[in-house]
């Protein structure tokens, strides 16, 4: 069974949502509204907000009449809100079926929240939406581990394609996984069908969002970047370190084998990053350019923390653009806490930016 990127992160978007909602059950009210500085302000509210903007995006994918986003989420409930969820994804999933033939080339004419008019391809919204789900989700998760509630590694991409797996694993990496309360062998998988001209749009958007947080970064001063915030690998340099870490760390699976996670030396510098970024993107995009449909679907074995786990190359792919979108999620967040602003790295901004 194959399937395209789009389903596929779409099958993801669904799959970690109902992870999220999983891990809010039983919360009091209390804890869904204690306020707190990132995102939308609360749990509640950003619960409410992955579901608004995916409600209003199906509307302007139907041509509804134009609304004011709603921003309030006046005490809906976690599961009232994981119902109107499933209730768009069935919805959404009707139009990307309908819409499959043309690859999803029509053009959506609509008004944003604050009234402009725009006009783009349904890909690339299908794409923003896939993509803003990851990106709330990671502060949804930050939210959950204040309270005490945490899932076993995380919810990125890879760990839905370990739930829903093209590729068997090992039973004794498996059951340790298991043991670790990773779901493993759920369900079944797809292959995910090789669209090079879409997985290299996706990381155009992945270079010019870290790039411009790494841009935003280096004016900081030693104290800022690594001044200690309890969200994700803890402090800004350490975060912007780990996204290039794994970059290489994925490219020397693909290219010379099974590789030990290797971490940069904590004194890096942010110029000096900013070069071994440019340099590690430069062979992962000439490795793209070269992939064929084939060699997409080729197994790689990782070594992750000691447990040899296998993927085919078009799902690592995805993972590392989406695990990008999830970090970028804590840094935007840990550079406000140092008083930086970085502007706004929706998909749907680069887009736009594309056609000015």
């Amino acid at each position: 069974m194959s399937t395209s990127v789009i389903d596929d992160l779409y099958r993801y978007n669904d799959w970690a949502n109902g992870r999220v909602f999983q891990l809010c059950g039983g919360l009091t009210a209390a804890q869904l509204d204690q306020p707190r500085t990132m995102g939308l302000g609360s749990l509640r509210a950003t619960l409410h907000h992955l579901l608004a903007a995916e409600r209003i995006w199906w509307e302007r994918w139907i041509g509804d009449p134009w609304r004011a986003f709603d921003i309030d989420p006046a005490g809906a409930s976690p599961d009232a809100i994981e119902r109107d969820l499933s209730r768009i994804a069935e919805l959404r999933r009707g139009l990307i079926d309908r819409e499959r033939a043309s690859n999803w080339k029509r053009v959506v004419q609509y008004k944003d929240s604050k009234g402009n008019q725009h006009a783009n391809l349904l890909d690339d919204l299908l794409l923003h939406v896939a993509n803003h789900g990851i990106h709330h989700r990671a502060q949804a998760l930050s939210y959950l581990k204040g309270l005490g509630r945490t899932v076993p590694a995380g919810l990125d991409y890879i760990f839905y394609r370990l739930a829903r797996p093209t590729v068997a694993q090992a039973p004794s990496v498996a059951d340790a996984m298991r043991g670790y309360g990773l779901e493993i062998n759920s369900g079944p998988g797809y292959e995910v069908d090789w669209d090079p001209q879409r997985v290299r749009y996706y990381f155009a958007y992945h270079d010019w969002a870290v790039e411009r947080l790494i841009d935003k970064a280096i004016p900081l001063n030693a104290e800022q970047l690594d001044r200690p915030i309890d969200i994700g690998p803890g402090s800004i340099r350490k975060t912007l370190l780990h996204l290039h870490d794994a970059e290489r760390w994925w490219l020397r699976n693909w290219t010379t084998g099974t590789s030990a996670f290797e971490r940069s030396p904590l004194a890096t510098s942010l110029t000096d990053l900013r070069d071994a970024w440019a340099q590690t993107a430069e062979r992962r995009n000439r490795f793209i350019a070269d992939l064929t449909a084939e060699g997409s679907q080729r197994i790689v074995t990782v070594d992750a923390s000691g447990a040899l786990v296998s993927v085919r190359v078009i799902e690592s792919l995805i993972q590392l653009c989406c695990h990008g979108t999830h970090h970028r999620a804590q840094l935007l967040n840990m550079l406000r806490q140092v008083g930086t602003q970085a502007g706004e790295l929706d998909l749907i901004v680069w887009v736009r930016g594309r056609q000015e």
